[in-house]
C-alpha cells in the first residue's frame, strides 16, 4: 500500500456554524471531527490521535480559513485513541486552547483500560479460560507502568453543562455513556445539529457491531436522544444505515436521514437485546459460551448480518444476558 500524504477527505460548514473535518488516521482509517464556531470563541469536538492534529485537522481548518491556534476549546467526546490521544499535540499546536472531557471517561488516559475492557467483556461471554486469565494479568503488570495516552483533561464537562461560544451560539452537553461511561453528545440548538461521537451507531449492517461498555446505558442513551429537535447528526464514523440504505460516503447526516439514523440506531438496540432475551429464555441453564453463540445468532437474523466469529457481537450479548440475569453491576 503506497503511504499517504493526503490526510484531509472533507471540509465543509454542514450546518449553522458547524463544520465537519473528516479526516485520516493511519493509511486505512477515517474519522469526522467538528468546529464550532460563535462569535467569541470556536470549539473543536475531538482531536483525534497523536497525529492527527498536525497532519489532519490543520490542513482542514486551513481549507476553511481557519487557523488551529485560534480554537479556545477542545471538548472531548470519549476518551478512546481516534477521539481524545490527539489532546497533548493539539495543546502544542494552540496552546490558549483548553481540554475538556467527562470525568468518567478519565480512566482511558491509562494503557491498562483497554486490556480491561476487553477482558471483562470476554469473561462475559463466557470466552475466559485459565490460560487467557493469566495473560490478561501478565499484559496488566506489564503496562503498570506505561505514560498515559494523553495528557489529564483542563476540565471536565458533564451532561446537562452549556458552553455558550458567544452570539446566541451555544453547546449542550449530553452525557450519553454506553460505549464509554463517559461518552457525551453535543447538542448545537441554533444548528439543530447533534455531533454524537461513538455514542450513536446506527445499524449493524455489513458486520458491524456496536462496541458497548454498558448495554443497558446504551439502551438509554439511545432513548433519549430521540426527542431532541435535530436536523443534523454528525457522527464519528460512517456508521451504515440499515438496509435498504445501507453504506454512506460521509458521516454527515441532513434531514429525514438525521431522524433516519437516529431510528436506525434504536431498532438496532432494541434488536440486539430481544436476541439476548431470545437466547436466555430458549435456555437460560446452558453454558454462557453457548448461550452468547445463541443469542449472537438470534440477533444477527434480527438484523440480517452473519455476525457468527465477531467478537463485538459476543461481547454485547453476553453484557446483555447480565443485564437480564440481573448481574450485581445492573441491580
Amino acid at each position: 500500500m503506497a503511504e499517504r500524504t493526503e490526510w484531509v477527505e472533507r471540509a465543509e460548514w454542514v450546518a449553522n456554524g458547524v463544520a465537519m473535518l473528516e479526516i485520516w488516521f493511519g493509511q486505512t482509517a477515517i474519522m469526522a471531527c467538528y468546529l464550532i464556531e460563535g462569535e467569541s470563541r470556536r470549539a473543536i469536538v475531538d482531536t483525534g490521535t497523536t497525529s492527527s492534529p498536525s497532519q489532519g485537522l490543520v490542513p482542514a481548518l486551513a481549507r476553511l480559513g481557519r487557523r488551529i491556534e485560534d480554537i479556545n476549546l477542545v471538548v472531548n467526546t470519549h476518551g478512546h485513541i481516534d477521539h481524545a490521544w490527539g489532546n497533548g499535540e493539539f495543546k502544542r499546536l494552540a496552546p490558549r486552547a483548553t481540554t475538556s472531557l467527562h470525568a468518567a471517561d478519565t480512566f482511558l488516559r491509562h494503557p491498562d483500560a483497554l486490556a480491561r475492557f476487553w477482558h471483562l467483556r470476554r469473561v462475559a461471554a463466557g470466552d475466559v479460560g485459565p490460560e487467557a486469565a493469566a495473560a490478561h494479568a501478565q499484559q496488566l503488570a506489564d503496562l503498570a507502568h506505561a505514560d498515559p495516552h494523553f495528557p489529564e483533561p483542563d476540565a471536565n464537562h458533564a451532561g446537562g453543562d452549556v458552553i455558550d461560544l458567544g452570539g446566541g451560539q451555544v453547546i449542550e452537553v449530553i452525557h450519553t455513556p454506553g460505549h464509554t461511561p463517559g461518552s457525551c453528545s453535543f447538542y448545537v440548538p441554533r444548528a439543530k445539529a447533534l455531533l454524537s461521537g461513538d455514542s450513536l451507531t446506527g445499524s449493524a449492517g455489513s458486520g458491524r457491531f456496536p462496541l458497548l461498555s454498558d448495554v443497558v446505558a446504551y439502551r438509554n442513551t439511545v432513548l433519549a436522544v430521540q426527542r431532541l429537535d435535530v436536523e443534523f447528526v454528525g457522527p464519528a464514523h460512517r456508521y451504515p444505515f440499515r438496509p435498504p440504505l445501507g453504506a454512506v460516503e460521509t458521516p454527515a447526516r441532513r434531514g429525514e436521514l438525521a431522524r433516519r439514523f437516529l431510528a436506525d440506531t434504536l431498532t438496532t438496540a432494541l434488536d440486539i437485546e430481544a436476541g439476548a432475551v431470545e437466547a436466555w429464555q430458549s435456555d437460560r441453564h446452558a453454558p454462557r459460551a453457548v448461550m452468547v453463540t445463541e443469542a449472537v445468532r438470534r440477533t444477527g437474523a434480527r438484523i440480517g448480518v452473519d455476525l457468527s466469529g465477531n467478537e463485538h457481537a459476543r461481547a454485547a450479548a453476553g453484557l446483555w444476558l447480565d443485564a437480564i440475569g440481573g448481574a450485581p453491576s445492573d441491580a
